[in-house]
């Protein structure tokens, strides 16, 4: 009996330094995701609300961007299409305005900057994941 428990002592301890090696082993390779962190700022005299942008794959929002604010989100890109950003401004316009084509597995970033008259200017840093 002493010997099995000193058997399966050795053979846990066996298996754990074996995930542990893989683990580590993921960790080093650099498997990660491809993630767009995207960024709306507005550079408008007062706030733009009901703001979406819609991306391949997806969508997201904000109630509210104040004037001279920003808004930070993360994405993944799961598809290839254009980017479109629609808001409100003060006068409960609506607008909706395209932006540049993502293609599926690009990562880096995208600022969106909302410019005084509505106008709309689209900044991305994007490379595809290698």
């Amino acid at each position: 009996m002493v010997l099995w428990a000193v058997m399966m002592r050795d053979f846990g301890s066996s298996l754990s330094a074996r995930c542990a090696a893989l683990a580590l082993t993921l960790v080093v390779s650099g498997c990660h995701s491809p993630w767009i962190q995207c960024t709306i700022v507005n550079h408008e005299e007062t706030a733009v609300s009901l703001v979406e942008v819609s991306y391949p794959g997806g969508s997201f929002g904000v109630q509210t961007i104040t004037a001279g604010g920003s808004y930070h989100y993360r994405f993944r890109n799961l598809s290839t299409d254009t980017v479109r950003i629609d808001f409100t401004d003060a006068a409960r316009h609506n607008h909706t305005v395209s932006g540049p084509q993502l293609e599926q597995g690009q990562e880096g970033s995208l600022r969106i900057e909302i410019e005084p008259g509505d106008r709309v200017t689209w900044t991305p840093a994007l490379t595809a994941k290698k």
